[in-house]
This record gives structure tokens, sequence and C-alpha cells, in this order.
């Protein structure tokens, strides 16, 4: 007799359009095939930890063989997740983790993500090293709190402080474009100094690049970003972007079933967290970056 075909959940903040999460969706569905599972991907459409909550309880109550979920803000989702894990249900954390400490986070299994705010420091440093800034800027792309974005920031600005450099962070309003472009433009004609940005992903990269368009030649700075898409790609071989910080996201979905699949299956489980980055994508290995992006695993 055959044994029941296992189900995992995930559920992630997913903005809709971001690439970023085509490519972890990729990842998720490549591992469900390899593994012999069915893997449903619940997302609210936008950013919304109170509606992110609600759909896991929808998942824990349709009772699965396992959880995977993104944890954006912690106050939102911990009762929902606690609920599964009380329930029985094995959950790993991706993306986004409960930054307290072992004892008080949420007990999920471990994570599997990226380490943001090694990432941001990284970032931060390179910049410093490559360009030599007078001082820097970060474009948020969020107008609200996130783990993940604040991680980012942190170890950005601490590359800068540890340097004596001011660095400043600006939210534009991520599903809007214009709006974006024109809140960046304004912010570097008045901080003349800025010559150092950081952009926190694909939208905010847009945003910067739309903003070079709405200002003088003249007015120059050097841009880092975060993640791994065509835009960043074109951005690095155009000059317009030193370098990508990329977290693998791929990976992040794949592993992420392939982990669930080995626990659930096998009785395994990892000892630590598994971080699929930081990685540094510039002119230097971009090649194989594209690739990866031409077949939906970058």
């Amino acid at each position: 007799m055959r044994p029941k075909r296992l189900k995992f959940y995930a559920v992630t903040h997913d903005i809709l359009g971001d690439v970023f999460w085509e490519v972890f969706r990729n990842g998720l569905m490549d591992a469900a095939q390899r593994y012999d599972v069915d893997v449903e991907h619940l997302r609210p459409g936008k950013f919304s930890p109170e509606i992110q909550a609600g759909l896991i309880e929808g998942a824990t109550y349709a009772l699965p063989d396992g959880i995977i979920s993104t944890i954006p803000e912690v106050a939102a989702v911990d009762a929902p997740l606690r609920n599964a894990i009380a329930r029985g249900i094995p959950v790993i954390a991706i993306n986004a983790k409960d930054p307290r400490p072992k004892g008080e986070r949420i007990p999920y299994l471990f994570y599997i993500g990226g380490d943001d705010t090694n990432a941001g420091r990284i970032a931060g440093d390179y910049l410093i090293k490559e360009t030599s800034p007078r001082a820097g800027m970060c474009v948020d792309h969020y107008l609200y709190e996130h783990i993940c974005h604040s991680d980012r920031y942190r170890g950005f600005d601490q590359a800068f402080f540890a340097k004596g450099l001011p660095v400043d962070r600006l939210r534009v309003p991520g599903g809007d474009a214009e709006a974006c472009a024109r809140a960046v433009a304004s912010y570097l004609m008045e901080n003349e100094s800025v010559d150092a940005v950081a952009t926190l992903g694909p939208p905010g990269a847009q945003a910067v690049l739309d903003a070079r368009k709405l200002l003088p030649p003249q007015r120059k700075w050097s841009h880092i970003t975060f993640d791994v898409a065509q835009l960043q790609i074109d951005g690095i071989r155009s000059g317009e972007i030193v370098a990508t910080i990329d977290s693998q996201q791929y990976l992040q979905g794949y592993l992420s079933v392939q982990q669930m699949w080995m626990h659930v299956a096998q009785g395994f489980t990892m000892a630590d967290d598994i971080y699929t980055g930081p990685a540094v994508v510039d002119a230097r290995n971009i090649d194989a970056a594209e690739a990866g992006v031409l077949r939906g695993t970058r």
C-alpha cells in the first residue's frame, strides 16, 4: 500500500509583483516535485502580517504535515504559529525569523534564509571600500517595520558608523513607482553630501534608477542593492549599480521543502539555522548570476 502523500503549507508575506518571491516559489515547487510531496503556497498579496496570521490559522486548521512560514512581524504571527506547533505540526521559519533568543522565540525547528544584519554590514563595507563615500542613505521600500529590512539597515548603519560616516534611512511607498522615484530624487537634491545609496530590493532599486532620470547629470552617487533579478543584472552591467547582495531565495524555497520532508519522512532535524546568504554579486561574477536569473533560480 502506497504511504500517504505528505502535504506542506508555505505561508509568506509576499508583495505582488516582486520577482524575489517568484524565484522562491520556483524553489518550493521544484523541491515538491523532487520529493513527491504537495506544497500549497499561501500569501496575502500585500504586506499584512495580520492577513498572513489568518492564513497560518487556515493552514493549521487543514492539519498539514508541516508549515513553512516567514515571520515578518513577531506580534502578528506568534500566536498562530505557536498554536500550529502545539497541535503537533512542525514549523520551519524562512526568509524572516523571530529575532528573540531561543528560549523566548517561537519554537520552530530552525530557520532557513539570509543573515540580514551581516548582509547590511557587507553592503556598507563594500561601498566604503570600493567608493570612499562621504555620507550614505538607505532606501526602504516599506513604509512600515519589517524584520528583514530593519536588520539590513542596522547592518548598513553599523558599517558606516564604524568609519565615522553619517547615514540615513528613507522610507518610500514600494507599490507606487513614481512616488518612490520622486521621493528619492527630492532627498538626493536636498542632501548633496550623500554619495552612497543602498536599496533593500528590486522596488527600491528601481526607484533609485528612476530618480537618476529626474536629476541633473552632475549629481552622482554609488548604488548597492539587495536580491538578484534582471533589473540588478542590467544595472551592474551599465555601471548604475556597483553590486547586489543575494540571499539566494530559490534555496530558501527548495531547502525548506527538502528539510521538512527530511524531518517528517526521515526523522532528521538540523541542529542550527541554515543561512542561504549573504552572497555578493558584482561585475566579477555577473555572468553566473544572470544565467541563474534566466533559469529562474536566482
